[in-house]
């Protein structure tokens, strides 16, 4: 999920709503081949004065982790993105894993898969990365690696087109495979979400807006007028909404 908006506590954002992200994180609506997202979470959220977001991430599952009721109530933030995960199999858990992944001012989190990463898109994917963002790898998931596809394409393009260029990049490595490509993106000002599948239905992925405030997630937090985004869409949010196809 994510949230751009008036500043709120993070337990207003995770913890409060009735189908909140804590709640998805064990009894989730819409998830297809598996039951829950138990392997871990973590939430990124900008704070003023602070360019490069702060993270708190957890292997325990988001309902388990004792901290959270603590800190949520007292941490206030105007952007947030967070994800509860359900590891892919083959792909590693702890923190190094564990999304939300952070480089610089930028805030990376997917939900999907790229199948078959490990054994035919990895190494190819690796070798084409620049140096900087090949270092910047600490994990094994295909989430991360495509975030280090994005930082690339994004020094020389909007967020927008680095977002195309990374479902570029997997259709050409692995044109046969089945990907899943829920992405939310932020730089603290603006979120971008992906919705796209290759060889397969593309993830769920809703959005709210109340007034200047916008909410993004895989399925809607509470009753209201929420909107799934298209399928084979790349969305920007900036207190308005600008979409465009999936070339």
């Amino acid at each position: 999920m994510a949230y751009l908006g008036q500043p709120r506590t993070l337990q207003e954002l995770l913890r409060e709503p009735p189908h909140s992200l804590e709640v998805q994180s064990y009894a989730p609506k819409e998830m297809n081949g598996a039951i829950l997202n138990a392997d871990g979470f973590g939430l990124a959220w900008y704070v003023e004065g602070h360019l490069e977001p702060a993270r708190y991430r957890s292997v325990l599952p988001l309902w388990a982790d004792e901290n959270l009721p603590e800190l949520a109530p007292r941490l206030t933030t105007g952007c947030l993105l967070a994800n509860a995960r359900s590891a892919t199999p083959g792909l590693g858990m702890g923190l190094a894993n564990t999304p939300p992944f952070v480089r610089g001012r930028w805030t990376f989190s997917h939900n999907g898969y790229v199948r078959g990463f490990r054994e035919r898109v990895m190494r190819p994917l690796r070798a084409a990365l620049s140096d900087a963002a090949y270092r910047g790898i600490r994990g094994g998931t295909d989430s991360e690696h495509l975030f280090a596809v994005f930082l690339d394409a994004v020094r020389d393009a909007s967020p927008e087109d680095a977002l195309q260029a990374l479902v570029d990049r997997v259709r050409a490595l692995a044109p046969d495979e089945e990907s899943l490509l829920s992405v939310l993106v932020s730089d603290g000002t603006t979120i971008w979400a992906l919705r796209h599948g290759i060889g397969g239905p593309a993830p769920s992925l809703y959005r709210s807006a109340e007034g200047a405030d916008v909410f993004v997630a895989s399925e809607p937090l509470f009753d209201g007028a929420w909107e799934p985004l298209p399928a084979g869409s790349i969305a920007r949010f900036d207190g308005e909404l600008a979409l465009r196809e999936v070339a």
